[in-house]
């Protein structure tokens, strides 16, 4: 254990890491190594997956065990609930930082721009989640991981943060160069805001979101290829659920459009997955237009700001670098909001509202 326990102190900067893991799951360490944004642990009861907990994290893989257990009773699909320790607890503390242990799932990542069958696989398993995620009751902690029914209020409480953002930059007493870039980029920002609140109100609003929660009660949020692993049989597993929350598979879908529009930047791979999608869980005509409504949101570019001026994670010499990129990833959907409501109708036959200010930029007048 001598030589593992001091790569694991090393790698996390924790002291006797190795020692708290015998003290709280009784696991003698043999092994470890990292991989993926996790620590592999090899113990002498099996392979274990060690993560670190982020701030006000912990009530969130409340929420994920309370699904495990849901899904464990409800269908095909299982996700990695995290193992509590001897105190019945999901997580421990460091000296640095708070860990969580789960089970270690043997599979790996894939590139998907490799294999355009990975994006309606990974839409198939997506749709079984969700479905097996109805009826899902949360305990009464998990209330404020509940978006479903509160899109409007969210997001008119995200325009007011570029509100405040906006002010921190023009009153600050010299201009940084994320100040610069923001301001340049903050009419557009609040234009796409607007935009989108006006279209979900247009598509039907909140009431619409809420009707829709028959077809699951769970998104996991942050889709892409490194929080997807496919087993030696084929198997797709969803990992990585620190950002799990309950609303409908709308976001999710919009969410995993966006990335396989980013990555490949043709519409193809998006309608791929949701056709891939609908193989399993058909979609109502009025969830396309709540699709297209996140689509229209700047999500990223909101969260960027977060980071860089209210909870200040970013580096200021890494600041700039950091919200151009955010911005560029922003502009680089235009392509996809421009096109998704022709090819919905193409082809899925179903007519959502477009936005027109984004037919005349995309034809130049």
């Amino acid at each position: 254990m001598g030589d593992a326990a001091k790569q694991i102190e090393e790698w996390t900067g924790e002291p006797r890491l190795a020692e708290m893991l015998h003290h709280h799951y009784g696991l003698r360490l043999i092994e470890a190594e990292p991989r993926g944004g996790v620590f592999c642990l090899t113990t002498d009861r099996g392979h274990y997956a060690l993560k670190r907990v982020r701030e006000r994290e912990e009530m969130r893989w409340s929420l994920v065990e309370q699904v495990a257990q849901h899904l464990s009773e409800t269908g095909e699909i299982r996700i990695q609930a995290p193992l509590k320790n001897r105190r019945g607890k999901l997580t421990f503390a460091g000296l640095k930082n708070r860990f969580v242990l789960l089970p270690w799932i043997e599979a790996e990542v894939k590139d998907w721009r490799k294999d355009a069958a990975c994006w309606p696989r990974v839409a198939r398993a997506l749709a079984r989640f969700h479905i097996d995620t109805r009826g899902f009751h949360p305990h009464r902690s998990a209330t404020s991981y509940t978006h479903t029914g509160k899109w409007e209020k969210i997001w008119g409480q995200m325009e007011q943060s570029l509100t405040m953002f906006k002010m921190a930059a023009d009153i600050s007493d010299q201009l940084t160069p994320v100040d610069r870039v923001w301001i340049r980029q903050c009419t557009f920002a609040e234009g796409m805001v607007d935009t989108a609140l006006r279209y979900l109100k247009r598509v039907g609003g909140d009431a619409v979101v809420s009707a829709s929660r028959k077809s699951g009660e769970v998104c996991h949020c942050n889709l892409h290829r490194k929080n997807v692993l496919w087993d030696r049989h084929g198997g797709v597993h969803f990992i990585d659920w620190n950002c799990i929350t309950l609303d409908v598979r709308s976001r999710d879908l919009a969410r995993l459009s966006l990335y396989a529009y980013g990555r490949t930047g043709r519409s193809e791979a998006v309608f791929a997955l949701l056709k891939g999608y609908q193989e399993i869980a058909p979609l109502d005509e009025a969830e396309y237009g709540l699709i297209y409504a996140q689509l229209l949101f700047p999500h990223q570019l909101i969260h960027s700001l977060h980071q860089i001026y209210q909870e200040q994670k970013v580096p200021s010499h890494l600041a700039k670098g950091y919200l151009s990129s955010t911005v560029e990833r922003e502009e680089l959907k235009s392509g996809l909001l421009r096109d998704f409501p022709a090819q919905v109708k193409a082809v899925f036959g179903v007519s959502i509202p477009r936005v027109d200010w984004l037919d005349s930029e995309g034809s130049g007048q």
